[in-house]
């Protein structure tokens, strides 16, 4: 006896266990759930409610079609529902991480867009800290440029003034230095002829006037031709010396010039005291 009872509830739970009787179950009990409320509930006796649900409770279509039906497209439809629910999920899933990965390179390309625009402004700053620093070396280097060109000016003036103060010592001692005026006894006879050739020239009449306004004045007199002056330069007798601090010219004999000057005056004969006093008599004649 027990073995025939459990061997009926383990045959009915693997009954139970198929897809089509437990859906046919489970539907017949939602179709039929009045009867059996009204078979467990009622307070009426069990043969009044035995013949109450035969009477109101005998249609075929709640007992057998219906649960049929629903319990068989349950078993056929489910596979197909529950795949279509699998398959919308997974789109719903798909759908999801694509808005999440949209949503994650979207933030990559604001924050690419924040990593160019911050690299540019590093760049920009440090663009303008070296053009400041640039701007800065080049004020410096104008600043310096501008003292050494100072300098240079300066000593281009102090160069210009020890020219000047250069040129006019020599000036000078061209005026004061004898030179040298001293030959040998070839030179002097080389110079004395010259000298003899010399006063045959046109020139040598006006030597005497010239030579006596430059041993004094060291200048020329000013009734003398320009072309005189040039013939004397040029024959090598005086040298013109310009002094332009002090917007001069002087002239002054060269050695040669020293030498026939030398000659000239020792040539000429000086009148006695009593020449000239003949020679300032008055004339008795009386014409």
């Amino acid at each position: 006896m027990k073995e025939f009872i459990s061997n009926l509830f383990k045959v009915s739970n693997e009954r139970l266990k198929n897809p089509l009787i437990f859906s046919f179950l489970l539907s017949w009990l939602a179709f039929n759930w009045r009867p059996i409320f009204t078979l467990l509930l009622s307070d009426k006796k069990i043969e009044d409610r035995i013949t109450y649900i035969s009477e109101n409770f005998n249609e075929i279509q709640f007992n057998l079609f219906y649960p049929l039906i629903f319990s068989i497209g349950y078993v056929l439809l489910l596979p197909y529902v529950t795949w279509l629910i699998e398959v919308l999920v997974q789109y719903a899933k798909i759908g999801r991480k694509r808005n999440l990965i949209s949503e994650q390179l979207s933030d990559l390309r604001d924050k690419q867009k924040i990593a160019r625009e911050e690299y540019k402004y590093e760049q920009e700053k440090a663009g303008n800290a070296e053009i400041s620093q640039l701007n800065s070396n080049i004020q410096e280097l104008t600043k310096v440029n501008t003292e050494k060109d100072k300098v240079i000016e300066r000593l281009k003036i102090d160069l210009t003034e020890s020219k000047k103060e250069q040129k006019k010592l020599e000036q000078y001692i061209s005026l004061e230095s004898p030179e040298n005026t001293e030959f040998n006894e070839e030179m002097k006879m080389n110079l004395d002829k010259e000298y003899e050739e010399f006063l045959k020239t046109e020139v040598s009449t006006y030597f005497e006037e010239i030579g006596s306004e430059i041993s004094q004045f060291k200048s020329i007199p000013k009734n003398i031709d320009k072309i005189v002056i040039e013939k004397l330069i040029y024959s090598g007798l005086i040298k013109k010396i310009d002094d332009e601090e002090n917007q001069r010219v002087y002239y002054v004999l060269t050695n040669k010039g020293k030498h026939f000057w030398k000659n000239y005056v020792l040539s000429k004969r000086i009148l006695s005291k009593q020449e000239l006093d003949r020679m300032n008599e008055p004339d008795d004649l009386p014409f």
